[in-house]
């Protein structure tokens, strides 16, 4: 597998641990306490991750086994357009853009998640966009074009939602940090 994708697959895998490592002293309870009524708790953040993530996935398995099937094939290093560079740059932390989720993205409320389950779903979600980052091998990740479940007429290359997925957890995974900060320890 190219260096490109091995770095796809790499951050996946770190994302995982990260959020492991985030909530492992944290009880059920502060990780369901949001700070405040504008502001989503720790269990929130990971229910809505998951609900992105699942949603793409099956957008992401078809377009690879399309393009199994009838290509474009290409090599990597891949280097995306305008629009899906502007797009993995929106979702980094740093970008300074902020965003409502779509209704589709919206989290349950906070007294039904259980945050383990939550934490555990995410792990296998990790698991899953790694295992489709493999899959990708041998296929041209520009070309090969991916609606967003959200926005379909937003459509950018397979390696960029990659890449913006990420992004789009680590700007969460900010989140989550600031929430646990904002919220105290059960004493």
């Amino acid at each position: 597998m190219h260096a490109q994708l091995e770095q796809y697959q790499s951050h996946f895998y770190d994302v995982k641990a990260e959020a492991g490592a985030l909530i492992e002293d944290a009880d059920a309870d502060r990780l369901r306490t949001p700070p405040d009524d504008d502001t989503w708790s720790v269990a929130q953040v990971f229910d809505h991750l998951n609900t992105a993530g699942w949603l793409l996935l099956p957008e992401l398995e078809t377009a690879i086994r399309n393009g199994h099937e009838h290509g474009p094939y290409g090599e990597p290093p891949f280097e995306y357009g305008i629009v899906s560079r502007w797009f993995v740059r929106s979702m980094q932390p740093a970008s300074g853009w902020t965003f409502t989720a779509p209704s589709v993205f919206k989290p349950s409320p906070p007294e039904t998640l259980y945050p383990q389950e939550a934490l555990e779903e995410f792990c296998a979600l990790q698991d899953h966009l790694a295992d489709c980052v493999a899959e990708t091998d041998g296929l041209d990740l520009r070309r090969i074009r991916v609606g967003s479940p959200a926005v379909p007429l937003l459509r950018v290359g397979l390696g960029a939602w990659f890449e913006a997925t990420v992004a789009h957890e680590h700007r969460h995974l900010d989140q989550a940090r600031t929430i646990l900060d904002a919220v105290s320890p059960a004493r």
